[in-house]
């Protein structure tokens, strides 16, 4: 390759991977998403004309800088928590998604027809972002449906078909506009007399509906069973107080922020993830059998005296717990004597008047963070897990997606509660409402990235989980941002950056189930199928060309 096709080339997948961190939902133009893998697709036919060497590897080489410009950009905020941890998830992630279209490069090889060319892509695109979500690697921040994130009236389907139909809106529109400028000789022998109708159809339809969808949503949300809530944003410091505040100073501090806001009508408080911060024994903290002189109990008999004030309050609490037992519940346990097991979680404790009467686990980990990615063949590094939380070790996780109950006018009503990086993933908070959430809560300690696009980013994507679902969120951040969201989607309050305070609000409890909380990443399951059809129809394709290359030599 000479000097100045290298130049083209690279001039072209960094392009692309420009355009699609300029489309990024923090910076609000995310419409310029429909065109940013057009120089990608520019960049396959000039690969493919040229014809040279192993059309997967070439593809890796001319696809990487598109990601990694992308991932850099859009992601760099990572490393104001770990620098090691940034470098890791922005060049492995770029990696993983050049991977998915250097395959679709190689297959393109073997299959001509246009058409089959953008289904495989999609395919395998959508059968990725459903592998990034489930196993151990998982990273799925830079999901492309997450784009519309803070364009929420755009995308009121998501609650049929979840992020990853944004994903499929977005590939589709931009290989019908990659197909719209054909050369004249191209015309002449595939003329699409309704190509720019098309391709004008496939961009604006899906937002009528959704602006249609809007409108009825908010028409039909049920308001008979009033929920009022305190969200509390202590803003503490995870740097240089979190550690060295005691648990109660921590929960004085919750209780000082809230007491101004709570009154007889109050059912809930819900405070960030890890609000309380140092370790706690979840059997001792249940039944109440605190050692006298432990700060890390000692300001649950604060609580306790709120409660007796306002004796139906509940409170969602942000934990840091420890079990212990007699066997290894699972790979996170440590041997810490002969027959004596501990695991370590991030919790959400629910506590009344009846104490500690329920909780939930985080069960998606943050890799590398929280949890050893395949501990079976990685558990030997566990030591150097980044240590963040006040523990090193692998955390334990739950099995299912626990809610918690509270009565409101003697009803029963549930809420679901999703721990920082679990709001990024669709079908797991769609469990909460599978069951029986009726409203739904995010807590986390988005201050570990400071005032960066991470914690705005993390925001956003809380809209989506409420379209999703059709739940109001309550969203608690230890320092910016809190806020509630409505079933559409819609900002109804929101914190400022780096603030101590708290918001009072009224929501309503709502019933039913989205198509999507049904179904779940249902799209994703289709693409898995097609993808494995895909691949093996390119093999197949490559086998019998080259047969009858054989026979024709």
């Amino acid at each position: 390759m000479n000097k100045n096709k290298w130049y083209i080339n690279l001039s072209l997948s960094v392009l692309t991977g420009l355009i699609l961190s300029l489309a990024w939902y923090v910076r609000g133009a995310a419409f310029l998403i429909m065109l940013a893998f057009v120089p990608l697709f520019w960049l396959s036919d000039i690969s493919l004309k040229e014809g040279k060497g192993n059309a997967f590897g070439r593809g890796i080489l001319l696809f990487y800088p598109a990601f990694f410009v992308f991932n850099l950009i859009t992601t760099y905020w990572i490393a104001y928590c770990t620098v090691p941890g940034a470098a890791a998830a922005v060049i492995l992630n770029a990696l993983l998604q050049t991977l998915v279209f250097a395959a679709w490069h190689a297959c393109r090889k073997q299959v001509q027809n246009r058409v089959l060319q953008a289904i495989m892509l999609i395919s395998f695109v959508v059968a990725f972002e459903f592998l990034h979500l489930n196993w151990d690697l998982t990273w799925p921040w830079l999901t492309l449906g997450n784009v519309f994130a803070n364009m929420p009236a755009m995308v009121q389907w998501y609650s049929i078909t979840g992020t990853l139909g944004g994903t499929v809106w977005i590939l589709l529109c931009n290989f019908l506009v990659y197909w719209e400028p054909l050369t004249k000789k191209e015309r002449e022998k595939r003329p699409r007399k309704y190509g720019s109708i098309l391709t004008l159809c496939c961009l604006v339809l899906p937002i009528l509906i959704s602006v249609l969808m809007y409108e009825l949503v908010e028409r039909k949300i049920d308001t008979s069973t009033p929920i009022e809530a305190v969200i509390v944003q202590q803003n503490t410091d995870p740097w240089n107080e979190e550690y060295s505040l005691t648990n109660e100073e921590e929960i004085q501090r919750v209780l000082d922020v809230a007491k101004p806001f709570i009154n007889e009508k109050t059912n809930l408080v819900i405070t960030p993830e890890s609000a309380i911060a140092h370790t706690i024994d979840m059997e001792a903290l249940r039944s109440h059998t605190f050692t006298e002189g432990d700060t890390r109990f000692e300001g649950f008999a604060l609580i306790d005296s709120s409660i007796k004030q306002y004796p139906n309050l509940n409170f969602v609490l942000g934990l840091s717990t420890v079990s212990i037992s007699d066997r290894k519940i699972s790979p996170a346990s440590r041997e810490i004597n002969p027959g004596q097991f501990m695991e370590f979680y991030n919790t959400a404790g629910f506590y009344n008047r009846d104490g500690l009467v329920s909780h939930y686990h985080k069960s998606r980990l943050v890799p590398g963070v929280e949890g050893m990615p395949f501990p079976k063949l990685f558990g030997f590094l566990g030591n150097v897990l980044i240590e963040l939380g006040g523990s090193n070790s692998s955390l334990g996780k739950d099995t299912t997606q626990r809610t918690f109950a509270f009565d409101v006018n003697g009803q029963e009503m549930r809420i679901g509660t999703a721990i920082c990086y679990e709001s990024v993933y669709g079908e797991l908070v769609a469990k909460f409402v599978r069951n029986g959430a009726n409203i739904l809560a995010v807590i986390t300690n988005d201050s570990w990235w400071d005032d960066s696009p991470g914690h705005r980013q993390h925001f956003d994507m809380s809209k989506l989980r409420a379209i999703e679902t059709r739940r109001y969120v309550l969203r608690a951040a230890n320092g910016g941002f809190s806020g509630v969201i409505d079933p559409t989607g819609r900002v109804l309050a929101k914190t400022k950056y780096n603030e101590r305070t708290a918001i009072q609000t009224i929501v309503s409890a709502q019933k039913g189930e989205t198509f999507y909380v049904k179904h779940g990443d249902y799209i994703a399951r289709i693409a898995v199928v097609m993808t494995f059809a895909a691949l093996l129809y390119s093999i197949i394709v490559a086998v019998v060309r080259r047969f009858r290359k054989g026979q024709n030599a």
